[in-house]
């Protein structure tokens, strides 16, 4: 159990990250000059890549170039929407 309490709390994480990330990509559409916010994004992106990495370390991969063993197709062992409780 604590482990998908874990898993929940990386995944909010990555949630959060993305979001944060699809957000500035968006005001750097209307505004592809502003210094700082491209600063802002390509930060965004670094702590987006850190939180997916970590999610993917502890729990399952979230896609196929996920996957963590090269031997093994493990990218499906996640537990899917319908199996979380």
């Amino acid at each position: 159990m604590e482990n998908n309490a874990n898993c929940r709390r990386l995944m909010q994480s990555v949630s959060e990250a993305s979001f944060y990330m699809q957000d500035l990509k968006l005001y750097l559409d209307t505004h592809p000059d502003d210094g700082t916010a491209i600063e802002m994004f390509r930060e965004a992106c670094r702590q987006y890549k850190a939180c997916k990495e970590a999610f993917e370390e502890n729990c399952y991969p979230l896609t196929p170039c996920g996957s963590r063993d090269d031997n093994n197709w493990d990218w499906l062992c996640g537990a899917w929407p319908p199996e979380r409780v």
